[in-house]
């Protein structure tokens, strides 16, 4: 994950309040970032009851309604062309033309409908989480967590988050890295406090593990082990790899980063953080990256239980 120095993550958009938008219809040309496991399609309604706009905004005439996993055409999608045509509005707020018929076409906001997603089923198949990649107003993009259950009856947002949400075996729940929207005590960085959140299946309960990213389970030992570097209300903390219960409880640092080795780094503009970290459950053992003070990076190796078995240069 890369943050700008001087600009919102893109997962957060800036404030619009300085900002000085007229209301005339800005054509938004954004270039997908598609992961492997990203499906790029038409406009798949996520959101229930969606009303589909004769213009893109808010009080425009609504034509129709559209239901949770209908999908729509995009009139500005042609052979051999992946752009849609995405319109800013004087809210911020992003809108996408759909058509509604041969002869009419509408707009509905990009919260409510995917253009581009990565979807996880549960083990069980009887629930599915859909990340969609939605464009925000100052070009970035967001990853809105949805939870769509069976026969798509009751779908429901439930968070920013980043990287991928991880099923347990069963599928009776989930944990994910949830965006609090709330930024870290340190000004010079552009960034909100993260934490490793539990969902049940339907998303209708959950609860706070701790503050980290890149959440990574152990079902064996019932733990989630995580990157940590500043506590619940974003002041520092020794940065390192830690664990806590599936269950909640029992936080414990893992293993405590020596002092020179941090997990982010300038890049130009940017502020880099490591790669996730990796559990070998055959080797009983989990691997880790950090930045020494250069930049270069390495890779810890540690057990479960915290002990240390091997640092290499990555």
């Amino acid at each position: 994950m890369a943050i700008p120095r001087s600009l919102t993550c893109p997962s957060h958009p800036a404030p619009l309040r300085n900002r000085l938008w007229a209301w005339v219809p800005v054509l938004v040309l954004f270039l997908w970032w598609q992961p492997s496991d990203s499906q790029a399609a038409d406009a798949l309604v996520l959101g229930r009851d969606v009303p589909i706009r004769q213009t893109p905004q808010s009080s425009g005439k609504v034509i129709q309604t559209a239901r949770a996993g209908e999908a729509y055409e995009m009139p500005a999608r042609r052979p051999g062309r992946s752009q849609p045509l995405y319109i800013l509005d004087q809210n911020g707020d992003v809108w996408v033309k759909i058509r509604v018929s041969d002869e009419e076409s509408g707009f509905v906001p990009t919260d409510l409908v995917s253009v581009a997603r990565e979807e996880y089923r549960s083990p069980r198949g009887n629930s599915l989480l859909i990340v969609n990649l939605r464009p925000t107003g100052d070009g970035g993009v967001s990853r809105d967590l949805w939870v769509i259950p069976e026969g798509w009856r009751g779908t429901r947002r439930l968070a920013t988050i980043e990287g991928r949400p991880v099923w347990s075996s069963h599928g009776e729940w989930f944990i994910c890295q949830v965006d609090s929207g709330r930024p870290i005590k340190d000004q010079s960085v552009d960034r909100n406090v993260e934490r490793i959140e539990k969902f049940l299946a339907d998303g209708r309960a959950h609860i706070i593990l701790a503050a980290g990213s890149y959440p990574i389970l152990n079902e064996a030992r019932g733990e989630v082990y995580f990157y940590r570097d500043v506590d619940d209300h974003g002041a520092a903390v020794p940065p390192g790899l830690f664990a806590v219960s599936v269950e909640g409880g029992g936080l414990r640092p893992l293993y405590l980063l020596p002092e020179r080795y941090k997990f982010w780094k300038e890049d130009g503009d940017f502020f880099v953080q490591v790669p996730p970290p990796i559990f070998h459950a055959a080797q009983n053992r989990i691997l880790f990256y950090a930045f020494e003070p250069m930049g270069s990076r390495v890779r810890f190796s540690v057990s479960p239980e915290g002990q240390f078995l091997e640092l290499r240069r990555d």
